[in-house]
């Protein structure tokens, strides 16, 4: 018996990592044939009306930037998330069906689901959520910044998500092993790494690619801004280089005042920064080089789009999207949260330009492997223990 699919995020539809990958979600299962209901926070003219179920943000979340609650990313996200999963779990049907949704957000609707004989599966996003919540706790512990997104509420709320899932989808080897390691059994974890838009994500020629002597080396980093992202290694990176043709080009959201200060502080220090937001293509296609320094990342789209845009990546052996680099040929994998390490990596790259340029052409046919449209039969296919 196959049972109707649905799918919740609270984020907007195609919005977003979260609603990138609902997006993609969607395209699998109409890959397979299957109808899906989606969830998310708008009514979106992607997707037709009947397929769409809208669950607006509640009018508080506009009056908690007048609150103490403004200085607590891990409050915010907690409240926002229980109350998308409580409006969720009342738009779900009184019947068995497969429902798929992100840690933070699932708890009540997953346990609605299996109340009615239903299938739960957890898009994990992320390595095991004890090892995401150490990772971070131990970065604003040491560069003692407030503001950091998850708490043990949190915590508690995911493990038990982990509880209810009959399956937890997982991109990568990093993040297998992170599960299994916390216990999870090897069966419940399905293989299903996401794709991108391989005929928008594209590239300049490599001519075009070639640096003037003299002219900037633009290094580009994508995602939001924080110190699990790995921004701050970068900077440094760049500030033991101590290199004045060297450019950092940042692109995402800046969620906490310290944040700024610290590219403040760096900038200060001579590092040349700039910080973009929305679209990452123009700057992916002026760019020379992409830094994914994160110290915890279940996968990562951003490098991926980046290798097809004809860029190599440097990434760290904390990302999942090592599974994808072949280090030295199409990108570089280097240990996170060692900044001397990734200053080495990005000097290398800027003054061998021949392999760069090679690189960048290695990368970009590797991620032509992970275009949405054969990624998204992939993942149906990875999908039939829970679709049927």
């Amino acid at each position: 018996m196959m049972l109707p699919i649905y799918a919740g995020s609270s984020s907007g539809f195609g919005e977003g990592g979260l609603g990138g990958h609902l997006s993609f979600i969607q395209k699998a299962a109409l890959a397979a044939g299957r109808p899906i209901q989606i969830l998310c926070r708008d009514q979106t003219s992607k997707l037709p009306v009947e397929r769409c179920h809208a669950i607006p943000a509640p009018a508080w979340t506009r009056a908690m930037k007048y609150t103490p609650i403004r200085w607590s990313p891990a409050i915010q996200s907690s409240l926002i998330g229980r109350q998308f999963d409580a409006r969720a779990a009342e738009r779900l049907p009184e019947r068995p069906i497969v429902y798929h949704c992100f840690p933070g957000f699932a708890e009540q609707s997953f346990e609605k689901v299996k109340r009615w004989g239903g299938v739960t599966v957890l898009e994990a996003a992320t390595t095991h959520a004890d090892h995401v919540y150490e990772v971070t706790e131990a970065e604003h512990r040491k560069y003692r910044m407030g503001g950091s997104p998850f708490s043990r509420q949190w915590l508690r709320r995911v493990r038990r998500e982990y509880e209810l899932a009959d399956f937890i989808t997982i991109a990568s080897a990093l993040q297998r092993d992170s599960f299994i390691s916390r216990g999870v059994p090897a069966e419940r974890l399905l293989y299903a790494p996401l794709g991108i838009d391989t005929d928008r994500f594209t590239g300049p020629s490599p001519e075009y690619r070639r640096r003037p002597n003299g002219s900037k080396f633009r290094i580009v980093q994508v995602g939001q801004i924080t110190l699990r992202k790995g921004f701050i290694y970068l900077l440094e990176a760049v500030r033991l280089l101590n290199d004045p043709e060297i450019e950092v080009v940042l692109i995402g959201g800046i969620g906490w005042r310290a944040v700024r200060e610290t590219i403040e502080h760096y900038r200060t220090m001579g590092v040349a920064v700039r910080h973009a937001s929305g679209d990452p293509l123009p700057a992916l296609r002026e760019a020379h080089l992409y830094v994914h320094a994160s110290v915890e990342d279940g996968f990562g789209l951003a490098p991926l789009e980046a290798m097809a845009s004809g860029l190599p990546a440097v990434v760290t052996d904390q990302t999942g999207m090592q599974d994808l680099i072949e280090d030295g040929k199409d990108g570089l994998v280097v240990p996170s949260k060692d900044p001397r390490r990734l200053a080495d990596a990005i000097a290398l790259l800027k003054n061998d330009e021949p392999r760069r340029l090679a690189m960048g052409e290695a990368a970009a046919r590797k991620a032509r492997n992970y275009d949405a449209v054969a990624a998204a039969r992939r993942y149906a296919s990875a999908l039939r223990p829970a679709w049927g």
